[in-house]
């Protein structure tokens, strides 16, 4: 299994993987922060952004905290499936047809 990066292409198995899960981890980190401000850092100014209406009349704090959170983190979740699969796996060589190759024949 050779890694597609020419960067990472001369290291081993163990150091692609302590690579790849640091900035696995990192992306996390980052994915998870924005959960949390889209979760919950409106419900403190919830008063304020009631005070503005949308679509049908609904206040903005009561669609932050019942939709648009909900949206947020589905969309969260897609993504980093998708950068995980199509970004950080071809970087390090970890591509899943591989993996099944890998276990199939051991």
């Amino acid at each position: 299994m050779t890694a597609t990066d020419p960067r990472y292409a001369q290291m081993s198995r163990d150091q692609r993987l302590h690579a790849y899960w640091r900035e696995n981890l990192r992306m996390i980190a980052v994915l998870f922060v924005i959960w949390f401000a889209a979760g919950y850092l409106h419900p403190p100014f919830a008063k304020a952004l009631n005070e503005i209406r949308i679509l049908t009349g609904f206040p903005l704090g009561y669609y932050l905290a019942s939709q648009l959170s909900l949206a947020i983190f589905v969309v969260l979740i897609f993504f980093y499936a998708w950068w995980a699969n199509n970004v950080l796996d071809p970087k390090y060589g970890f591509h899943e047809e591989e993996s099944r190759t890998e276990d199939a024949n051991p």
